[in-house]
């Protein structure tokens, strides 16, 4: 028969401050289920309260003969337990609220930085590749692009045919991709 059933909740306490483990055994055995539903009906999550109640047990056995129980047993492992679930609750706040300001940075268009660099630097490899177009064809491409007008229109104003734009856009075009498109891929 087992001796430390027969304890009340204070001379476990006192062997508890003698770091008697067989009275831990004796503590975890009365409360450990008592301890687990009171912490399931705060949390409604059966694993979350069976790892509370775990860590509190494993509190004691590395805190045995310094844990200054000043209240009933009883009263101290609820309210560990509460204090426990408590914490649980603002750690799962805090890491929520990270989780939706991350979000939130994502949703903002705050990697939108990444994008700017890159439409900045692709522009700018494009006015290099225009730059170096001979004069003519670069003026027909500005025009076509820039301008936003019809190849008739280019026509008219750099007084050469209609055939003669199709081309110089046609060669540039090309070129544009050759030169882009090391840059793609």
């Amino acid at each position: 028969m087992n001796v430390y059933r027969k304890l009340s909740d204070q001379e476990l306490t006192v062997k508890l401050d003698e770091l008697d483990r067989a009275a831990l055994e004796e503590v975890y055995l009365r409360f450990w289920a008592v301890l687990y539903d009171h912490a399931r009906k705060m949390l409604r999550d059966d694993e979350a309260a069976e790892d509370i109640v775990q860590d509190l047990f494993t509190y004691l056995l590395t805190h045995m003969g310094h844990l200054n129980i000043n209240t009933s047993l009883s009263s101290y492992l609820y309210r560990s337990v509460k204090n426990r679930v408590i914490n649980h609750f603002d750690k799962d706040n805090n890491r929520q609220k990270y989780v939706n300001s991350l979000a939130d940075f994502y949703n903002q268009g705050s990697y939108a930085t990444d994008e700017k660099v890159l439409e900045n630097d692709l522009k700018q490899r494009i006015e290099k590749a225009v730059a170096s177009f001979p004069e003519k064809m670069r003026e027909v491409f500005e025009l076509s692009r820039n301008e936003n007008m019809s190849r008739k229109e280019i026509a008219a104003v750099t007084h050469t045919s209609e055939h003669t734009v199709n081309a110089q856009l046609g060669r540039a075009l090309k070129i544009l991709k050759s030169k882009l498109s090391i840059w793609f891929f």
